[in-house]
């Protein structure tokens, strides 16, 4: 896992199987236009197609996205998950794109958007474009991941899918609430956790480790919601 300063990547969040699991799946579903999902402008630039919902192959594939989730410590760690949407799984097909948006701020039952989470499943040399597009203060930032990996940011920021040239762009996409609402916070005391493991591999009962892991825990108390 690597954190650059409110970005974080998860390689391998899928395992090889897991990532055949959702394939065979996918082929037999039934996908339909992804506007249907979109909110208001979002509406007018978003062309890709989504997995219906209601197919019985969605359950299954929402099933192995939120076991490989709740079995990966480093993001339950980093994100400190309170509440997730129902994955949208999407396929971009040549010419299809999701042009600049930002998220909505609240969905489902007023569930708030904190974190944005795209994991990729397939190669990107399976297609050509169809780079995640992140805009920042200091310019944008192109996320294009092997199978299985993840990219978890802000809603707060503009972005937008590039067009596909050519070949087809896998991907399950959520959004997160967090038990703490902060970006910044949220990467500190995933910074201190980081600090924490890497003391307890050293010394199973490493005082230092003990002293911040109740910093750590006082921390959760003062900023979680």
């Amino acid at each position: 896992m690597t954190i650059q300063n409110t970005y974080l990547t998860i390689p391998g969040l899928l395992t090889k199987e897991q990532i055949q699991q959702i394939d065979a799946f996918s082929s037999r579903a039934k996908f339909e236009d992804g506007k249907k999902t979109a909110s208001a402008a979002a509406r007018e630039v978003k062309n890709n197609l989504q997995m219906d919902m209601q197919c019985p192959e969605y359950g299954m594939v929402q099933q192995v996205l939120l076991q490989a989730l709740n079995a990966n410590m480093q993001f339950r760690n980093a994100v400190l998950l309170k509440t997730i949407y129902p994955f949208l799984i999407s396929t971009y097909r040549e010419g299809m794109t999701y042009g600049w948006h930002v998220d909505s701020p609240l969905m489902a039952n007023m569930m708030r958007t904190d974190i944005a989470m795209t994991i990729f499943l397939n190669n990107p040399e399976e297609y050509e474009g169809g780079e995640l597009e992140l805009q920042t203060a200091s310019g944008t930032v192109l996320y294009k991941l092997a199978a299985g990996d993840a990219v978890c940011y802000p809603c707060t920021q503009l972005h937008q899918v590039r067009e596909v040239v050519s070949g087809e762009r896998k991907v399950a996409v959520t959004w997160i609430q967090s038990m703490v609402k902060s970006a910044d916070q949220r990467k500190v005391l995933s910074d201190i956790q980081e600090v924490i493991d890497e003391l307890r591999r050293q010394d199973l009962v490493s005082e230092p480790a003990n002293v911040l892991q109740q910093t750590h825990s006082n921390l959760i108390r003062m900023w979680a919601e």
